[in-house]
């Protein structure tokens, strides 16, 4: 049975609603991963309890550009590339992604703050999946 938008739809909106974060669903020839940015549930609801507040901030994902595993250091090194709470500029390295023999780096598209390493170190990512949320300074 081939898989339509309005089934993937349906799942990402049952995943939301039930605090799941991840799904993956393997056949033979087909393979599905949802991933939900539970940051946003956690920014909504921080959002609602100080709406008199004023906003001074918004968050941006730093995405997987390559598909493979995730690695917050250098394979040579213990430290991560960032943390939360670390300053960072538009462009400095987040993570790895380890495809085969070769590292392709994460970058973050904004200067900010991380708020958040989203990915697991040693976890599978693949295109476009959320590694890390930076909160934009304005």
């Amino acid at each position: 049975m081939p898989i339509e938008i309005s089934h993937i739809e349906r799942l990402a909106q049952i995943l939301s609603r039930s605090g799941v974060d991840a799904i993956e669903i393997e056949e033979p020839g087909l393979t599905l991963k949802l991933v939900v940015d539970t940051g946003n549930r956690t920014a909504a609801s921080a959002t609602l309890a100080a709406a008199d507040a004023p906003v001074t901030h918004r968050s941006i994902i730093a995405k997987a550009d390559v598909a493979g595993q995730f690695l917050a250091a250098h394979p040579w090194q213990d430290k991560p590339f960032v943390s939360p709470g670390q300053r960072i500029e538009d462009g400095a390295m987040v993570g790895l992604v380890k495809v085969g023999l070769l590292y392709a780096p994460v970058v973050a598209p904004a200067a900010g703050t991380i708020d958040a390493v989203i990915a697991e170190t040693g976890a599978m990512v693949g295109y476009g999946t959320p590694i890390a949320r930076i909160r934009e300074l304005n």
